[in-house]
């Protein structure tokens, strides 16, 4: 769980809103609740020890960055998933995440590298990472772009392509490895290349949108 640093170089302790939105994200991406899947808030603040005020506020969070669909009378549901949105999402994620990370990096300190190599560390725990822990290793590459904007826009299209992506694309080749499929991508970002670390995002955001466009046409069995 991330928090912010005080004056006095300890972590800020999260609110229940802050926690609750780390919780029910994590649960979203590591395929706990299945899109569509309603989310009762009663079931859900006992089962987090939280009352339905901060846990309505998390939701709406959540909402707002395209994960959760809030409806009438305070009901909740995971976001579908839809290929041709997930498409689209990704076409924009493809101009918009380069120009982020080239910020990011000629911004990032020590702490920025550090995050980058810890997240990316969790992806080399297994072949295939989880959800949670790709859409770590791409909030984390973003973080220190200095336009608030634009940080936000590309965080919130790259957290909605995961929670696609996750459940829509077909297996992995067997080869395949989400460390080293994102290996060159964290050496460009910790070793100061902006504008290689951008390049190399939009090579590797590409190759996504191929996948996903194969799934689109490919004739159903």
């Amino acid at each position: 769980m991330t928090s912010e640093p005080t004056e006095l170089g300890f972590d800020r302790p999260p609110t229940r809103t802050e926690w609750a939105d780390e919780r029910l994200r994590s649960a979203i991406f590591q395929g706990k609740f299945a899109p569509g899947e309603r989310l009762v808030i009663s079931t859900l603040a006992e089962q987090l020890g939280v009352s339905a005020t901060p846990l309505r506020e998390a939701l709406r969070r959540l909402s707002s960055e395209g994960l959760v669909e809030l409806h009438a009378h305070g009901s909740a549901r995971v976001a579908q998933v839809d290929l041709h949105e997930a498409t689209e999402i990704y076409e924009l994620r493809r101009v918009l995440e380069p120009m982020a990370l080239e910020r990011a990096v000629a911004k990032g300190d020590d702490a920025y590298r550090h995050s980058v190599v810890r997240t990316w560390d969790a992806l080399a725990t297994r072949r295939i990472a989880s959800a949670s822990d790709h859409a770590a290793f791409h909030r984390a590459l973003l973080a220190s772009c200095d336009s608030a904007w634009l940080l936000r826009l590309a965080t919130m299209l790259s957290d909605k392509a995961g929670l696609m992506i996750a459940v829509s694309l077909p297996g992995r080749p067997a080869d395949y490895d989400t460390a080293r499929a994102h290996r060159k991508l964290k050496d460009l970002a910790v070793g100061g290349d902006g504008p290689g670390a951008a390049t190399e995002l939009a090579r590797h955001l590409d190759g996504a949108i191929v996948a996903l466009q194969s799934v689109l046409t490919a004739t159903p069995p």
